[in-house]
């Protein structure tokens, strides 16, 4: 849009900025080496680079290089044309385009399956584009309570540093911008000034009622605020009124005193604007009559803002006051200021433009909608107007330095695009509002337009692409019922501020996009797996939600992004790839297969339904899509053509639980595990069940056991009728053949193992099984068995409740061992965090188990090996991921020992983990302290591979886990919502919807690890990590480690953990016997004394509660009971012993007691005369106590 827009209006109105020139969505670099690097990068990739020319072109060559008239391009003649069309392309690139185009792999490419492709990839990732364009809003808007009788008309921001004119990089004095700090100024229309924080706390509240003492205004009409604008580099305020009178408040020094006033205005000031450059000043003026007034100053902090000629004669204690009419003669050559009468109505913004030299202005009048008028030179020189015209008007405006234009928004409920130079139309138009749009403010730097109509309905606009970026309801702008009187936008800190009787703040995205970028994760819901395709070199993840994502592992970056299931979100249970790779195969918690083009996300095949079950396992062997799940059951689909009819069988059931996972040895051999414990190994071509492993049951193979389910049976039954796509009859003749052949395949099998009795049992109950169901064939009597077995509860015995230990989470095939009885080819892990190695020959077992996880309750959840089985990757439950050596593991083992390997040539992966990746501490695999376990005659090696590598990789469990051969690299899928990548040896790549990378340059990665393993990683994680560096905390956690225990230690009983530092030589001289010798002296009653302590020690006395608490009285009534929660220690109180006088104090005792005496008799004499009647009372009273006194010291032994 922007470009048609410079085509239209010239290269001389839409300079190209700096902000547009360096806009892309990749790293910025610095050096020439990283320059060239980025501009590969930014090439993209192959059909990234094809344009309308390009097409046109392709268009030709697939008529002309269709050299063999098949109607289509195969593989040599499709690069042959395209390196004509494109020059020098990368073979490679152009294979890896081939094979996304030709998904049916015929081997040849159409130009209308080409055209297809191109079409659905633009339209996905246009759609894709839209999802995942992120919020300029992302947090709810935050109300703040203002404590107002009337609406906030005016929010201003004052810095703290007066703000200086913008300099280009280059010029002389110009220095980085950066953010100014500063508060926010809010008036209401009475006049209540509130100083607020830069996080909206308020500092200070101010009641400006001067104003209702002016003389124009009959006291009986109230003043009402209009306006306010703050003058930063002069520290002053104005505020705009009904009063006619503009005020200029002193805000310095945390102080708001009124300075002058600019009075005889004709009509009251409704908008006002201030501009400045640090020495040039323009303040602006309009009022309610649609004139305006510019004040001039060409050096404001020397002269000042104002002519202080027009200043009139003042009264002592009176305030000043600048006359307008003075100011408009122009006495001074300091000084300019014009009156220009432009609106009938009355102005509703008004601002100076100093890239244009202009003044705007804007009205609700159709042929004077918005106004530019010319600052003349000189009070001499003409003053130009340019008029916009626009039905209906424009209510407000915002101009953008970067791109020379002036968005606005009216009654119209339009925002437009203008250029200043063309004033019939505008460049382009935004709709969507559905009111009037009272606010607009637009952000170049970022190519955002935000805009607030009348019903307080906020939205931001691409101006870019003019597309709606984000639109804010009203209902989500719990702000009253009244609409939005004003608002302030802070571009450098990407704040809105509204007001109404409240205030309302926006916080848009801040300038550091990586810290968001770390706090974002893969998928917004739980992982399900994660395959790696090697052809195109991408990572396809699918989510708990039906999401599915492709990714370039190359960069990080999302190239591809649908649902599976766009009428409900359906969970992806199990994905995986076809034979050449080109296709996705998913399968969902409701049983449904279908076959994708993951790079377009284009639907190619449903698969018919056949049961609705849960997917855990899918295949794809021999041209047949195989399935494994909740169904208990094994079956393929034939991958056929179109037009061609569907194909499919169900093998026998032999699990009488859910399959859990399932996995393929080459085209020959099939593994499925299910939650019983039960591994069935089948015959894929014959598709019979021939081994069965039970380690709770046996190590030695077992005779698999066929569950007949009824249920089921009918249903096969019923969808034989209904589908159609094989026959009844057939299908009854085969799976007879099959029952048949099943017991001759297990001769041999039977032969060997030591378990042929069980066996036999088995195959008894199968045919009983089998009768039961020749003799129930009616539907209705299928259907009410199967509701008696649902409907009755069973009781949960000992064997259900230790089942889930036995689950078998994962099985795995080493594709490169052969079979042998000696050599384990399979390997399982059970829910009890055990990995089992499975030989499966008939004389085979199993050869050996070892624990592969720390703790109790975790479990392995995923597994994995290189192509030459030389290393197994296990994920666990708790986000660990561990590196094995396996490659002489249960290999070739000679009386229950391993033999050495033979030396494989090539890579030896092991070699590439460095020695510091060795776990250590606690989370250290503990050796058994047996080698052999013996089961039944069986040995069992109990002895575990080398371990490589551990660290954790997710806060919740691996749900996948890959080697990439190619590049080195593990790809890693956990619940946690996040797809990760790391390098062989623990380097962290980077997490999939985060930062960007590139593999081949580890300077490329990012540095930081994610936030969340950096919270809870143990000290082996963050090891590994930081490659081999040690973390600080891990010496602080051993500190608090070791005071916890000093703790523990001072809590238990001195006597018990008492230790003597023999630190002094007085007391290393003395044994322990001798010292406690001492103790008991000195302990003894009279005997406080030791040789060793000495006599002035005493050991520290601790207060024990009392055993049991004091007997209380209680009471029968639960109401008045007494309870005790705490009691202190209490002893009876003894009688109080007065010590014996000295004789040397005796007499000066005496003495004063008898002048107390004297002075008691004078007084009560003195009395009498006064009252008789008290002085015989109080004579009683003397004669008691002399009685009592003389009675005490007799008994002291004491004289009179």
């Amino acid at each position: 849009m922007l470009a048609s827009m410079n085509d239209l209006v010239g290269n001389e109105v839409w300079p190209p900025s700096d902000a547009d020139r360096n806009k892309n969505n990749g790293p910025q670099y610095g050096n020439n080496e990283s320059a060239e690097s980025a501009k590969e990068e930014g090439q993209g990739r192959m059909e990234e680079q094809i344009n309308d020319e390009h097409l046109r072109r392709i268009e030709a060559m697939f008529h002309e290089a269709d050299t063999d008239g098949g109607g289509g391009l195969d593989m040599e003649e499709f690069r042959d044309a395209m390196k004509k069309i494109m020059g020098n392309v990368e073979e490679e690139d152009l294979d890896i385009l081939f094979m996304k185009v030709d998904t049916n792999c015929d081997g040849t490419v159409d130009w209308d399956e080409y055209l297809n492709y191109m079409l659905l990839e633009y339209r996905e990732k246009d759609s894709l584009q839209k999802q995942n364009r992120p919020l300029y809003f992302p947090k709810p808007l935050k109300v703040v309570p203002v404590a107002h009788c009337e609406p906030i008309v005016r929010i201003q921001f004052h810095p703290y540093q007066a703000p200086q004119a913008d300099k280009k990089v280059g010029e002389k004095g110009a220095v980085p911008k950066t953010r100014m700090h500063g508060r926010y100024l809010t008036v209401s229309r009475d006049g209540i000034l509130n100083y607020w924080s830069e996080r909206f706390k308020l500092t200070r509240t101010i009641n400006l009622d001067h104003m209702k003492r002016t003389q124009l205004v009959p006291h009986s009409q109230p003043v009402w605020v209009t306006d306010m604008i703050c003058l930063s580099n002069l520290n002053l305020l104005a505020l705009a009124s009904t009063g006619r009178d503009v005020e200029f408040f002193d805000i310095s020094a945390n102080k708001c005193d009124i300075v002058f006033s600019l009075t005889g205005l004709e009509g009251y000031v409704v908008v006002m604007d201030y501009w400045t450059d640090g020495t040039k000043a323009i303040f602006s003026v309009g009022d309610v009559d649609g004139a305006i007034l510019v004040f001039i100053s060409h050096d404001v902090l020397h002269y000042g803002l104002f002519n202080s000629g027009a200043i009139k004669s003042i009264k002592p204690g009176g305030r000043t006051r600048l006359a307008v009419p003075a100011l408009l003669k122009n006495t001074s050559k300091c000084y300019l200021c014009f009156k220009v009468a432009l609106h009938n109505e009355w102005c509703h913004q008004i601002r100076f433009l100093p890239e244009l030299n202009a003044v705007a202005t804007c009205c609700a009048s159709d042929n004077t909608a918005m106004v530019l008028t010319s600052i003349p030179h000189s009070p001499k020189a003409k003053v130009y107007n340019s008029a916009f015209q626009l039905r209906k008007g424009i209510l407000c405006f915002d101009y953008s330095a970067e791109f020379n234009i002036i968005v606005t928004g009216g009654f119209d409920r339009i925002v437009r695009v203008w250029n200043p130079y063309v004033t019939n139309c505008a460049t382009c138009q935004m709709k969507g509002h559905s009111a009037a749009v009272t606010n607009i403010f637009v952000n170049g730097k970022i190519n955002k337009i935000i805009s607030i109509s009348k019903d307080k309905n906020v939205r931001v606009w691409d101006l870019q692409d003019c597309a709606c970026l984000q639109s804010i309801h009203s209902r989500n702008m719990p702000m009253g019922r009244f609409p939005i009187f004003n608002s302030h936008y802070n571009p450098d800190t990407h704040t809105l501020v509204m007001s109404t009787f409240l205030i309302g703040v926006l916080h848009g995205v801040v300038d550091d996009v990586d810290s968001i970028d770390k706090m974002k994760t893969s998928h917004e819901h739980s992982l399900c797996t994660a395959l790696y395709n090697s052809n195109f070199k991408q990572v396809v993840s699918g989510c708990h939600n039906g999401v599915i994502s492709v990714w370039d592992i190359m960069t990080g970056e999302k190239v591809m992004q649908f649902q599976t299931s766009p009428e409900r979100a359906v969970e992806v249970t199990a994905m995986s790839f076809d034979g050449p790779m080109r296709r996705l195969i998913t399968g969902s918690k409701d049983g449904t297969i279908r076959l994708w083009n993951f790079n377009n996300g284009a639907l190619l095949l449903t698969l018919p339904l056949r049961y609705e079950n849960e997917v855990t396992g899918i295949l794809y062997i021999n041209q047949r899509i195989y399935i494994s799940g909740w169904s208990k059951r094994v079956m393929w689909y034939l991958d056929i053509k179109e037009d061609m009819e569907m194909e499919y069988r169900v093998w026998n059931q032999y699990h009488a639980e859910d399959i859990y996972s399932m996995h393929a040895h080459g085209g020959k051999m099939l593994v499925t595990a299910s939650y019983s414990g039960d591994i069935i190994v089948w015959n894929i071509d014959s598709g019979r069940a021939f081994c069965r492993f039970n380690a709770s049951e046996s190590p030695r193979p077992l005779m698999p056991n066929r569950v007949i389910d009824l249920s089921h049976n009918f249903e096969a039954c019923e969808s034989r009728m209904t589908l159609g796509s094989m026959q009844s009859d057939e299908e009854d003749d085969d799976e007879e053949e099959e029952d048949t052949g099943d017991t001759e395949g297990h001769s041999e099998l039977q032969r060997h193992s030591p378990f042929h009795q069980a066996g036999q049992r088995s195959s008894s109950q199968t045919e009983v099984t089998q009768s039961s169901l020749e003799n129930n064939r009616s539907s209705k009597s299928l259907k009410t068995k199967s509701k008696d077995k649902k409907t009755k509860p069973g009781t949960i015995n000992a064997e259900d409740l230790e089942r889930p230990r036995l689950a078998v989470e994962k099985a795995l095939f080493l594709g490169t061992r052969e079979r042998s009885p000696d050599t384990a080819i399979l390997l399982t892990s059970a829910a009890d965090g055990h990995i089992y190695a499975w030989s499966i020959h008939h004389q085979g077992g199993l050869l050996g188990k070892f624990r592969a996880v720390h703790g109790e309750g975790t479990s392995i959840s995923s597994m994995s090996t290189d192509l030459e089985d030389q290393m197994l990757l296990t994920g666990d439950t708790q986000g660990y991921i561990m590196l094995w050596d396996i490659a002489e593991y249960c290999y070739c083992m000679q009386g229950g020992q391993e033999a050495p390997a033979q030396p494989k040539r090539g890579l030896i992966l092991p070699s590439l983990i460095p020695k510091y990746c060795r776990l250590e501490g606690p989370r250290r695999i503990q050796a058994q302290t047996t080698q052999e376990q013996v089961i039944d005659g069986w040995t069992v090696s109990l002895l575990p591979p080398p371990l490589l590598s551990s660290w954790r990789c997710h806060v919740k469990s691996v749900v996948s886990v890959e080697y990439v051969e190619r590049f080195h690299l593990i790809v890693t899928a956990g619940l946690d919502c996040n797809v990760r990548v790391w390098t062989i040896a623990g380097g962290y790549v980077g997490t999939f919807g985060q930062a960007q990378w590139r593999v081949g340059n580890p300077m490329a990665f990012p540095w930081d690890l994610p936030i969340d393993l950096r919270r809870i990683g143990s000290s082996q994680t963050l090891k590994v990590l930081n490659r081999g560096s040690r973390p600080h905390w891990h010496c602080t956690r051993r500190i608090l480690h070791a005071l916890s225990l000093q703790r523990k230690q001072a809590s238990s009983s001195a006597a018990d953990n008492l230790e003597l530092v023999t630190t002094d030589p007085r007391i290393a001289k003395y044994t322990d016997e001798q010292i406690e010798q001492t103790w008991k002296k000195w302990a003894v009653k009279g005997k406080q004394e030791s040789i060793i302590l000495g006599q002035t020690y005493k050991p520290k006395v601790r207060h024990h509660l009392p055993t049991y608490p004091p007997d209380l009285q209680s009471s029968f009534s639960s109401r008045e009971q007494l309870r005790v929660y705490k009691a202190i220690p209490c002893f009876n109180l003894l009688p109080i012993i007065q010590p014996p006088v000295p004789d040397l104090l005796k007499e000066p005792l005496q003495k004063t007691q008898e002048g107390a005496e004297g002075s008691k008799h004078i007084k009560q004499k003195r009395m009498s005369r006064r009252a008789p009647m008290r002085f015989l009372q109080t004579s009683k009273a003397v004669c008691k106590k002399n009685v009592i006194t003389k009675l005490f010291c007799k008994a002291a032994g004491q004289p009179n």
